[in-house]
């Protein structure tokens, strides 16, 4: 064990990972576990989640091209990010963010990571190393032990429309898809009358004058406004006539700009975090004083589990997660409904591809239809947690994960899963030599044929072929379909056979 930079109790440590490197070219042995602390600022919020994101990104980066410590871990100290009292301070929302962002680089890279939220002078490493060693790689040390995260299945109750709502509701994204499909739920079912809703292009978005009508038809008045919520003094001039009688916000508001953790650059980090974290925290300053019964920001099952490809976007939903716990803190309301895929088409469901939504399905997400969706709305609304998580569960993909060994841990509690063999801290398994073993037993010929038929197999599964036999040994992984997900996703499921540490 040692430390990167900032000191940390009980470790011997070096400034950065090139003074590490020198050591251990010196004869220092390689560590198994890098720590690095995570400290979080909370002044300027937008300002300090884009610092420690991109500051975090590049350690991240750095680490994965770094075949110096391919064998060992970076783990990520934040402190009040996670856990039970995560967002008592503004500085563990910013450290949200660090969350989302590393689980998808865990995601992406298996083995390479482990995140730990632990109060200061947190000194119980050897907890640390035996959670890893037992699959887990999140982490919320307290009062001497640790726990880690999982799901739990809860049960919706079904709702009765309400009684005419006083107050206006605002709903950011309000013209977009899932938005617009709120927005009539808001009147329909939860007796809303009087509806602000917000989005990029206003009264000029597709549809809004549509929207506006069916709305209208439901007995709403409706007042449809063009505005960048990211933009804070926009966002103010919008809100400001009609502040004193908001009582409800919703915040669906976001974009999607996807890349593994290398192809990701500050730029993209913010193209990410201004609709969606910027507008959340200016949504969350502008309206302390409202009176608010409701405040409800669409977060992502993306920064839940850490999708492939979203590190940025799950960085700014973990985001969101923490900051609703942080108004509960505050004693303000806050709830932050973390979705699955639904089946509508939206913004940022429009682009998905067959392999997009059979990669999904092998994951164990299942589609949500928008009247199920609206559903989950209605029971996240008066949720007595911060945090929900509302998606459709596919078991045959969630138990074939399990089987494979592939499940992510924070998972487990939704499906039975085997008994894995403990982990080295290179990630892989105590039986990972069997394929070696088994060609070692063949001759040459029939391994090479062995060898062949295994990665074929796991590229028609990959793209979503039925048929191993029908992806052809001599064309370019290019040619038949590869992108940076499914690369990523061919590269994890050959190293889970080999026990390598492929590119």
């Amino acid at each position: 064990w040692v430390f990167l930079g900032e000191p940390v109790a009980g470790l011997s440590g070096f400034a950065d990972v090139d003074a590490l490197g020198v050591a251990v070219a010196a004869g220092e042995p390689v560590p198994d576990f890098v720590v690095v602390s995570c400290a979080a600022g909370s002044v300027d919020v937008p300002g300090s989640v884009r610092e420690s994101s991109g500051r975090v990104l590049g350690l991240v980066r750095g680490w994965v091209a770094d075949e110096r410590f391919a064998g060992s871990r970076l783990v990520l100290v934040t402190r009040g990010a996670a856990g039970p009292d995560a967002g008592t301070e503004v500085a563990g929302v910013v450290a949200g963010s660090v969350w989302g962002l590393v689980r998808s680089a865990q995601a992406e890279h298996p083995g390479s990571f482990v995140l730990l939220d632990a109060d200061e002078g947190f000194s119980g490493w050897g907890l640390v190393a035996a959670a890893v060693a037992s699959g887990e790689s999140q982490l919320v040390a307290r009062d001497g032990g640790v726990s880690v995260p999982r799901l739990a299945r809860r049960e919706v109750a079904a709702t009765v429309p309400g009684e005419p709502a006083s107050g206006t509701v605002l709903v950011t994204g309000g013209t977009g898809g899932l938005g617009s499909l709120v927005a009539r739920r808001l009147v329909e079912r939860h007796g809303v009358r009087d509806l602000l809703l917000v989005s990029r292009r206003g009264p000029d978005a597709p549809g809004a004058a549509e929207l506006v009508a069916g709305l209208e038809g439901l007995g709403a008045r409706v007042t449809v406004a063009a505005c960048d919520v990211s933009d804070r003094d926009a966002l103010a001039g919008v809100l400001g006539p009609v502040l004193p009688r908001v009582t409800g916000v919703v915040h669906t508001a976001g974009v999607l700009d996807d890349a593994t953790v290398e192809g990701l650059s500050a730029e993209r980090l913010d193209t990410v975090f201004a609709p969606k974290a910027d507008a959340a925290w200016h949504l969350h300053e502008l309206t302390r004083d409202a009176p608010l019964a409701a405040f409800v920001v669409f977060s992502s099952l993306a920064g839940v589990l850490g999708n492939p490809g979203q590190a940025n976007y799950a960085s700014a939903n973990v985001f969101l997660d923490v900051l609703a716990a942080h108004r509960r803190a505050l004693g303000l309301p806050g709830v932050s409904v973390a979705w699955g895929l639904w089946d509508t088409d939206s913004d940022m469901t429009g682009t998905l591809t067959s392999a997009d939504t059979a990669r999904l399905a092998r994951a164990g997400v299942a589609p949500l239809t928008a009247e199920q969706g609206l559903d989950l709305f209605d029971a996240a609304m008066t949720s007595p947690e911060p945090l929900v998580v509302a998606s459709g569960w596919d078991a045959t993909g969630l138990r074939a994960r399990a089987e494979a060994g592939g499940l992510p841990s924070v998972l487990r509690g939704l499906v039975r899963t085997p008994r894995r063999a403990a982990t080295s801290a290179g990630g892989r398994t105590a039986g990972s030599s069997g394929l070696a073993e088994r060609l070692g037993a063949m001759a040459e010929a029939e391994a090479r044929g062995h060898l062949a038929e295994l990665v074929r197999s796991h590229v028609a599964a990959v793209l979503a072929h039925g048929n191993a036999k029908n992806i052809g040994m001599d064309r370019a992984f290019n040619e038949l379909g590869f992108d940076s997900l499914t690369a990523v996703e061919l590269r994890n499921r050959l190293n889970g056979e080999t026990g390598l540490r492929l590119p």
